[in-house]
């Protein structure tokens, strides 16, 4: 895989986070595995590429679509089925230049791929400064966010059919939409990278294949945590792959550094990954 010319830009950090600004999407009873949006949320290097989406609407929710070439749009050469993948992007939106790029790969490998923009153009990105310091701390999400996603899922499914291939994969912010999504069924698989708010229910609700792309040096999906979320998906027989990246942190999979050898390796590798996972069971 290769993906387009990057450069390094600067990295976003947050002066100050308000708790009470990013509710959970799982009950306050359940232990958090991985917490809250951090300053890690923001940080990052910006990409360079060519887009090669379009912007739509499925249920009153922009949305960014990237589809495949019309030869690989099938589980099988011979199958009526769609692949297909919703894109449940960080607190930058799936119209962030990084996240269009990572989604036109997954279309260049066969899917149709749709990312709901439930920020509504109000991503993190609205919310930086001028000198990239300080954040917004009224930068609200989730509410608005868990509104729109059950309309605009079910708008996805009438659009492809009973018979598509929908799978799922969730960046930080949009992790926890993975595990509604895979709990309810609305999914055959799921996958997921350096998450933000999920909790122990989230885990032991799980229903569908799920693979982990996590990174070592995570200061909010840490190894303990990483490892308490393994336990409860071996103690549910559940069916999971995890992948550990040693030397990245947070955000490695949509926004690492392509000059660094390693960062743009993990980024790469999460990516194919995502795509093996997700072959696995549309096929």
């Amino acid at each position: 895989m290769v993906f387009l010319r990057p450069r390094i830009a600067a990295l976003f950090a947050f002066a100050t986070l308000l708790s009470t600004s990013f509710a959970s999407s799982s009950p306050a009873s359940s232990p958090a595995l991985a917490g809250p949006l951090t300053p890690d949320c923001a940080k990052g290097s910006r990409h360079i590429g060519t887009p090669t989406g379009r912007n739509v609407s499925f249920a009153g929710v922009p949305t960014y679509l990237s589809e495949p070439p019309f030869q690989q749009s099938k589980s099988k050469p011979d199958s009526t089925a769609t692949k297909v993948i919703l894109f449940f992007s960080d607190a930058f939106g799936p119209f962030y230049i990084n996240n269009q790029l990572v989604q036109d790969y997954y279309a260049a490998q066969g899917y149709h791929v749709l990312g709901p923009d439930y920020f509504f153009g109000d991503a993190i990105t609205q919310h930086v400064y001028e000198n990239f310091q300080s954040f917004d701390p009224n930068f609200v999400l989730r509410a608005q966010a868990e509104a729109a996603l059950p309309a605009w899922i079910e708008a996805v499914r009438q659009r492809y059919g009973a018979a598509a291939k929908i799978n799922a994969v969730g960046y930080c912010f949009g992790a926890p939409y993975v595990f509604e999504a895979t709990a309810n069924e609305q999914v055959i698989a799921g996958a997921f990278a350096h998450p933000s708010d999920v909790t122990e229910d989230h885990f032991s609700q799980l229903k569908k294949p799920l693979l982990l792309s996590t990174a070592e040096l995570d200061t909010s999906f840490t190894k303990p945590k990483l490892i308490r979320a393994t336990d409860i998906l071996a103690a549910n027989k559940a069916m999971y792959h995890v992948q550990t990246f040693s030397g990245v942190s947070h955000g490695f999979a949509t926004r690492g550094n392509m000059s660094i050898e390693n960062e743009a390796w993990a980024r790469t590798q999460s990516a194919k990954s995502v795509i093996e996972w997700f072959d696995r069971f549309s096929g």
